[in-house]
């Protein structure tokens, strides 16, 4: 009796699975991108290698019949994690979860398409007209199409004749779009707002630092772009962007690799042709696109003046904490174009006060003969001193006006910066101030630095001993950033000294 009730209940559910209908969704409403750095991430952004991360939100709107269905939602990010994705709005609840990674391809479309007709379209030689016949695909895609007309078997492109094929139908399971389908029921017919959200790979952001001084030399106008970086092929529209600062626990995902092959036709023994079918292709932006609009050029006319430059973005809101991350928010939406980088306003702060140091890091037992120090401009990161607020990893530019133009002082770099540390841009190498150092037996070290400049300098010299413990001659050397650091300040034209043990 019980194996007749299951029997019947087995039937049931097989009748009722192949009864599903299916509902697509092409594209969500909304959507939001909460986009998570790689780990040690810095320099230039690679499209072809993103390690971070994005949180992908979006919003759409389903109508549901009654009874089960497959909701397909099209346009996913196509480095889109499965396990991760959690829908929200569905009355019936998740019963199955799918991720399709058949995308339509050259090659996806003559293996869909195997043992069925297309159209073989060449062009004669002797006429030049275009000749179109009835052909069936018996074999492909690799390492090529072999084709039945009615002269026999033969191979695509293998003629010498220009060949191209047609398809009448697109071929079951394919998708021009990365697909995400979840099976589901509903009591009645109804139109539902359903919440899509789910971790995705390719992408990244990066912060970059653009400082201007000011005319006295004292202070300086800070600048940063946020640069984010989007790897795959979709586009989201009028999304609203965050972009998260710290280091997560993260463990590495094997990705859904694409099922696309791409397509290629050889003739034995030539090995020469090629197919008319096109591989998809994307076009990767090497520019990077920068919010606000372009100014009109100038009318050549005195009748017309030039149009009025544009209203300066919104201020980036200040950063709010997300447990020990550090969450920055774009004030207004914007397009994140696929493989394509883009840069918005993430921080603006104007006559920030720095004093101007000379810097070199020291090693313990380096013997070092008269080498030139960095310039670095030193401020601290706190309310007080002009700033005072999170300031992610990235890169710095320093320029100083002169008369029309920007100049270019310095490159650099730097580590997340919290609130009360230290922050220094880097701005160029003087040989004005040098600096030496000889060591002596039983590790007695003597470091020396002089300055020819005609003002006496601020210098800073952190001596990195890993483990290790620095025993100066004198006063203590003060911990600057958890390394022992001189900090002397060398009269104009005058030397100074410090002797140390390691």
């Amino acid at each position: 009796m019980w194996r007749l009730v299951l029997k019947a209940l087995t039937a049931a559910g097989v009748a009722g699975s192949a009864q599903a209908q299916t509902v697509t969704s092409p594209a969500p409403e909304r959507v939001s991108l909460t986009v998570y750095r790689a780990p040690n991430g810095g320099g230039t952004i690679d499209l072809h290698n993103l390690r971070g991360f994005a949180m992908v939100t979006e919003t759409r709107r389903v109508k549901l019949p009654r009874g089960t269905s497959v909701v397909r939602f099209e346009g996913v990010a196509e480095g889109i994690v499965p396990v991760s994705a959690v829908v929200e709005g569905l009355p019936g609840g998740t019963i199955e979860k799918n991720r399709d990674a058949r995308l339509l391809s050259p090659a996806s479309l003559v293996d869909g398409t195997l043992g069925r007709q297309v159209t073989l379209t060449r062009t004669e030689k002797a006429t030049g007209r275009q000749v179109s016949e009835e052909a069936t695909i018996v074999a492909g895609p690799s390492p090529g199409v072999i084709l039945q007309t009615g002269s026999g078997i033969e191979a695509l492109r293998c003629s010498g004749l220009p060949e191209k094929l047609s398809f009448g139908e697109l071929p079951a399971g394919l998708s021009a779009k990365p697909v995400l389908s979840v099976t589901t029921t509903s009591a009645r017919a109804q139109t539902v707002t359903v919440t899509l959200t789910y971790l995705s790979s390719g992408f990244d952001w990066r912060a970059s630092y653009v400082a201007t001084m000011a005319p006295d030399g004292g202070s300086f106008d800070l600048f940063a772009w946020l640069t984010l970086a989007n790897a795959n092929p979709e586009t989201f529209a009028g999304a609203q962007v965050q972009a998260v600062a710290g280091r997560l626990n993260r463990i590495w995902t094997q990705p859904v690799e694409r099922a696309v092959a791409a397509l290629r036709l050889v003739c034995f023994p030539q090995g020469t042709t090629t197919s008319d079918l096109r591989e998809q292709r994307f076009e990767e932006a090497d520019e990077i696109v920068v919010t606000g609009s372009r100014m009109a050029p100038p009318m050549m006319t005195a009748a017309f003046s030039p149009p009025a430059p544009p209203a300066p973005p919104a201020p980036p809101p200040p950063p709010e904490d997300l447990g020990d991350l550090k969450l920055y928010r774009v004030p207004e939406r914007v397009t994140v174009s696929s493989r394509a980088q883009k840069q918005l306003a993430l921080l603006s702060q104007a006559r920030v006060p720095f004093e101007r140091r000379y810097r070199k890091i020291i090693y313990p037992g380096q013997k070092i003969e008269a080498a030139p120090t960095d310039i670095v401009l030193a401020l601290r990161n706190e309310k007080d001193a002009g700033l005072g607020v999170p300031l992610p990893a990235g890169d710095t530019a320093l320029y100083a006006p002169r008369g029309n133009q920007r100049l270019l002082l310095g490159l650099g770099n730097m580590t997340d910066r919290a609130v009360g540390e230290t922050l220094r841009l880097g701005a160029g190498v003087s040989s004005q101030v040098m600096v030496e150092q000889a060591v002596l037996p039983d590790r007695l070290v003597v470091l020396s630095v002089t300055n020819a400049n005609p003002f006496p300098v601020a210098a800073e010299f952190p001596i990195a001993q890993a483990g290790g413990t620095i025993v100066s001659e004198g006063e203590p050397l003060a911990v600057v950033d958890g390394v022992p650091t001189w900090s002397p300040v060398i009269p104009a034209n005058g030397t100074a000294e410090l002797r140390y043990r390691y």
